[in-house]
């Protein structure tokens, strides 16, 4: 996504999407080569309804881009699971993706992640789940998050130690002794 109106694009797709699931978006970063999205499960299997609406932008995305050749979404959804308290981590880790990139100095200063809806409330949409992210933080407040979020810098590694299952490192297996 390299313009504002194909940011705006897949955020009305995404907005419609959720409100079509029992899945709750808490969190987003819209970047030109990825998208990260801290929601919360429902009964819907995640790829049952983000595939379609991924479909539908990368169909407008190629119609409306005559020189793009190649796919929009190359893998699927990677669906990783995090305990409820490396939620503060997750949010932090996604706001930062703009900081992190070089594109802005602080999460605050960019339109394409929900950072600014935690800060201001009538910036937040409807579809966006603030209060259960701050809950499942442990903020009361957004300014509390982005204070918190000055002071902290979550980066992948720190991130990981939230997961409810750790990554699997690329490489050779580990051999494994066994006695006998």
């Amino acid at each position: 996504m390299k313009t504002d109106v194909e940011r705006r694009t897949y955020r009305f797709l995404l907005e419609r999407a959720i409100a079509e699931t029992d899945w709750l978006c808490f969190a987003y970063a819209l970047m030109s080569s990825h998208i990260h999205l801290g929601l919360i499960g429902g009964s819907t299997p995640l790829k049952d309804w983000l595939a379609p609406m991924h479909s539908v932008f990368a169909e407008w995305i190629n119609d409306r881009n005559d020189e793009r050749i190649g796919a929009v979404f190359v893998r699927g959804p990677e669906e990783v699971e995090f305990a409820p308290h490396g939620t503060k981590r997750l949010i932090s880790y996604i706001h930062n993706n703009p900081v992190r990139a070089g594109v802005v100095n602080h999460p605050r200063d960019s339109d394409w992640t929900s950072h600014q809806a935690y800060l201001d409330p009538t910036r937040r949409p409807s579809w966006l789940a603030v209060d259960r992210g701050l809950e499942l933080a442990g903020f009361e407040t957004g300014a509390d998050l982005d204070a918190w979020m000055e002071n902290v810098r979550i980066d992948r590694a720190a991130l990981d130690e939230a997961r409810v299952v750790p990554p699997v490192r690329p490489g050779r297996p580990r051999k494994t002794l066994k006695a006998a």
